[in-house]
């Protein structure tokens, strides 16, 4: 069998492409697969670096009167791409660079799938929903704004993620902290978050920590240099770290996390099971990642604070309130886990396949 992927401009698209491609290669191991992608977009290195081919075409961002242009353009480029592969299928996963490969598969009559990681779907989803055999939502609350609804199904979103099998203690042991404090995780993602990295500077600043708490903090590689030289100096039982290559350690050493909405993201935590206090990115498109938050405040798995509102007051008493209320803590675990779909690539894969008659 022959895949087309598109889906990037950032890693929440990417890498949900990139594990349903795993995951059907583990169905199909004689699968080929060839991906699409943009000079301007992460792709370009993430693609080649999980050993998959990758070809470059001009599509850009939705903008104003050339956006329709640009995709006549770009729809040109997959349709030869398509002729020249021959696949059996496409599958995106949203982007501006997927928007081409919904027109493309539809002009050339291939049958395509569709991946949508968050509760508002974005414009190359709701034109995918036109031509797509499944819209796979990695949210149910993403249905109603699809174009075309009755293809769609909820399967949770595609992270290749497990718990670490390992016990926190000794989760917190590998991150050279106390086994038995009760455990803060700050992260803004792998690049860290300036803002919420600046915001907890001035907590451990004006409050230091709350009692029998410690800290584990990604800031990012770019912001550690200065961040470690002043924590350094505070003397206080925080663990600073650029970058955190063992996630799901991370995520087994806590009680608690302070983190993005993005969607996948979320799939993360909610596997692990982690508490959460979710401060959403406000420059998200369509403001998905507080429609993202919305969900697990309901579910009552997280609490929410507007970055608008972040303050280092209010998250030291945020903090402090969800610590003092262990059995609320508990119930917050249980709803995290009951948001869990870790089975979610398998199944898009399998009903790809079912669909092909394979």
């Amino acid at each position: 069998m022959r895949y087309i992927i598109a889906g990037g401009g950032t890693g929440g698209h990417i890498i949900p492409a990139l594990n349903i491609a795993e995951e059907l290669s583990r169905h199909d191991p004689e699968a080929q697969f060839l991906f699409l992608g943009t000079e301007r977009g992460l792709e370009r290195k993430i693609v080649p670096e999980r050993g998959y081919d990758i070809t470059m075409i001009s599509a850009q961002p939705w903008r104003g009167k050339s956006s329709l242009k640009n995709l006549w353009h770009s729809t040109g480029e997959v349709v030869r791409i398509i002729k020249k592969f021959a696949p059996h299928c496409g599958i995106g996963t949203g982007g501006y660079v997927s928007a081409p490969l919904a027109t493309g598969t539809a002009i050339r009559r291939i049958p395509l799938f569709w991946q949508e990681q968050n509760t508002y779907p974005g414009m190359a989803t709701k034109l995918a929903s036109l031509f797509a055999r499944r819209v796979f939502l990695g949210f149910e609350e993403a249905k109603p704004y699809l174009w075309r609804k009755k293809n769609a199904l909820y399967t949770g979103n595609p992270v290749k993620f497990s718990a670490a099998d390992i016990s926190p203690e000794a989760a917190r042991k590998k991150f050279g902290l106390d086994p038995d404090r009760f455990t803060l995780f700050v992260t803004g993602g792998s690049q860290g978050a300036a803002p919420i990295n600046e915001v907890v500077l001035e907590m451990l600043r004006q409050f230091e920590l709350p009692e029998k708490a410690q800290l584990m903090w990604q800031c990012g590689e770019k912001e550690y240099p200065a961040l470690a030289e002043i924590v350094d100096r505070m003397e206080l039982p925080v663990a600073l770290m650029g970058f955190v290559r063992d996630m799901p350690a991370a995520y087994r050493a806590s009680d608690l996390i302070i983190c993005r909405a993005g969607a996948l993201t979320l799939a993360e935590i909610a596997v692990a099971g982690v508490p959460a206090i979710l401060i959403p990115y406000p420059f998200a498109a369509g403001d998905h990642q507080r429609k993202n938050a919305r969900v697990f405040v309901q579910r009552g798995a997280a609490v929410m604070i507007d970055q608008n509102d972040l303050s280092p007051s209010l998250l030291y008493a945020t903090i402090e309130e969800l610590m003092g209320a262990p059995r609320r803590l508990a119930q917050m675990r249980k709803n995290m886990l009951s948001l869990a779909k870790p089975d979610a690539a398998e199944v898009i894969a399998r009903e790809i396949l079912r669909c092909l008659g394979k």
